[in-house]
């Protein structure tokens, strides 16, 4: 455990400063243990951090859990393996904040440490008809990245009132960790009220599942803001997305590597302006898309998306966010 003490200055007063002191508890390796982790002290992920099969990992509100900086073999993430549960519950007045070591940055800061990664035995379509793979973001010699299955309501928890700062970043050779990403997630699974900001790959990603995502927002990602892949089949409604010059793509659509090729849905999607706004369709995609906002189409052939311009966005329900303070 390692305590920091941080003068406070009393203003208007001679007295001599009292310290306040900031607790940081580090999380390091595999967790073989149901854990919580409390508001009363800050959290530092040193490297990969995996919550193993079983296990549950509860995070109070308002609690900030922070990702070492470092790329390649040191590069921080936490990592909800398939057959564990997360339980982030933040409120409004007290959300849950993942960021970097150091958090008062502009969005423009990316690729400080790693990123949320939550893994289940949803169904997933995949090359050569297999039903499980290794996520991307992970070495492939580290088998706490396997995902994939045959249950469609797997349950991974809970993630409510989330922000993702600052995430991003690469282990070798271009290959970056997204914000948040969900392989195989479940519908059993719930993921509403979530933040992502300046990440230096996508905000979020889904490959495969059939998990449903309510009220996203995600603002300032250096790539595509959010990524379907591998046979999503859930829905992502009430979606606000406010691109920057870095930004790829605002939606990379694809769909099944197998046989195997759900229709996703993304509703009532508002696209702030900014010149490089993109969506692109990949063959293959099967969705629809509900959106508003002056945006460029790229549909490659195959491709099987139909989208409607009349999306009506709940913007109040962002209040809680940084992007708003």
């Amino acid at each position: 455990m390692k305590k920091l003490l941080i003068a406070l200055l009393l203003l208007g007063s001679c007295k001599k400063p009292e310290p306040i002191e900031i607790i940081t508890d580090d999380l390091t390796g595999r967790i073989y243990n149901d854990t919580t982790l409390t508001a009363d002290r800050d959290w530092m992920l040193r490297g990969r951090v995996s919550i193993m099969p079983g296990y549950t990992l509860t995070i109070e509100p308002g609690t900030v859990i922070k990702g070492r900086s470092g790329t390649g073999a040191n590069a921080s993430c936490l990592i909800i393996t398939n057959g564990a549960k997360i339980n982030a519950v933040g409120t409004p007045q007290q959300p849950i904040i993942f960021t970097a070591d150091v958090d008062d940055l502009p969005r423009s800061v990316r690729g400080l440490w790693g990123g949320l990664i939550i893994l289940g035995d949803a169904i997933g379509s995949f090359p050569g008809q297999v039903d499980r793979v290794q996520i991307e973001g992970i070495p492939a010699n580290d088998t706490v990245g396997l995902y994939g299955g045959n249950n469609p309501h797997h349950d991974a928890g809970i993630l409510s009132y989330v922000s993702i700062r600052h995430g991003g970043s690469d282990i070798g050779e271009g290959n970056e960790i997204n914000a948040l990403t969900l392989g195989c997630v479940g519908d059993g699974t719930i993921v509403n009220n979530i933040e992502i900001m300046g990440n230096a790959d996508d905000g979020i990603e889904l490959f495969g599942g059939s998990v449903n995502v309510e009220n996203l927002l995600v603002w300032g990602c250096a790539d595509d803001f959010i990524d379907v892949d591998q046979g999503y089949g859930g829905n992502i409604n009430n979606v606000l997305l406010v691109p920057d010059y870095v930004t790829n793509n605002v939606l990379e659509l694809d769909g099944g590597e197998g046989s195997y090729n759900p229709m996703f849905s993304i509703t009532n999607c508002r696209i702030e302006y900014h010149e490089n706004n993109r969506m692109h369709f990949r063959a293959g995609a099967n969705g629809n898309v509900t959106y508003t906002g002056n945006v460029n189409i790229v549909a490659e052939p195959g491709t099987n998306v139909l989208i409607d311009t009349l999306a009506v966005i709940n913007e109040s329900v962002f209040d809680w966010t940084y992007y708003k303070e």
